[in-house]
């Protein structure tokens, strides 16, 4: 190999530092064949990139970094025309400006209580703001790849002494790992997720390597989707309601008008 042609090959951390996009997010799009490597050393297996596939990797940071969904960057980098590709970042902007919608709510609702002059004293001022899922794991670095690279999560924090992370992702603010120092498993938690499109997302999560336990299914309680398991045995049940919800909506002790097959901070987000 001439020394030109070696000189314009990287290793995953300089591209990754020379593109604007991290590790983590580099293995987990090469998981997903997003941007896959140009090729791997034969002995150390470490992934080289080159000169050609930056113009790529940025495009992909610039659209990640406003959130655009994977599979919408995929159809930008895949040579979408004009207006595809026009349309692509309208229906973004309605997610977007559905999230400013709520944001705007609150703010009005502050801006109300700003001008009162007292508070009521009926006022449910013990209302829960934010859940903040507290996970315990025996490996930190092992769960934080794992979040990483198949969920598509990144590091908000980590504390010097490695008692604590904070994984963030999408509206999930917040994702504690806390070390387990029992001598048996830790118990395993579950909790259910509202998502957008659970047959897209599973089949994603499927190929950046996540341990899918149960596929997307629609469930007899009117629910469509599937089930991951993280390393230590947590459980996610991500998915959303289809309409025949309505047809068993006396198990929910509603009526088939008065239910919601979505909540409505789902409606908003999914608008286009």
């Amino acid at each position: 190999m001439d020394n030109d042609h070696q000189d314009e090959r990287w290793q995953i951390g300089q591209f990754a530092e020379l593109v604007g996009l991290s590790i983590p997010q580099l293995r987990r799009y090469d998981r997903l064949r997003l941007l896959e490597p140009d090729g791997r050393e034969a002995q150390s297996g470490y992934r080289y990139y080159t000169r050609g596939q930056t113009g790529a990797a940025r495009v992909i940071a610039l659209l990640r970094s406003l959130d655009m969904p994977i599979a919408d960057v995929r159809r930008v980098l895949a040579g979408a025309g004009d207006e595809e590709r026009r349309q692509l970042f309208r229906d973004h902007r309605a997610r977007l400006e559905a999230r400013l919608d709520e944001v705007r709510r609150l703010l009005e609702a502050v801006d109300a209580l700003t001008e009162e002059d007292h508070v009521n004293a009926t006022t449910e001022m013990t209302t829960w703001l934010h859940l903040m899922p507290r996970l315990s794991v025996t490996d930190m670095d092992r769960s934080i790849a794992y979040y990483q690279e198949a969920l598509g999560f990144r590091l908000a924090w980590r504390t010097a002494d490695n008692s604590l992370a904070a994984m963030a992702g999408g509206e999930i603010d917040m994702l504690l790992l806390v070390p387990w120092t029992g001598d048996s498993p830790p118990p395993a938690h579950t909790a259910y997720v509202y998502v957008e499109d659970p047959d897209a997302l599973c089949a994603e999560y499927q190929q950046a390597g996540a341990d899918i336990v149960d596929p997307v299914t629609s469930r007899p309680t009117g629910m469509r989707d599937f089930v991951l398991r993280d390393p230590d045995g947590h459980r996610f049940i991500l998915g959303r309601g289809e309409q025949r919800l309505r047809e068993v909506a006396d198990q929910y002790g509603l009526t088939a008008e008065t239910i919601t097959v979505d909540p409505s901070w789902l409606q908003d987000r999914s608008r286009s």
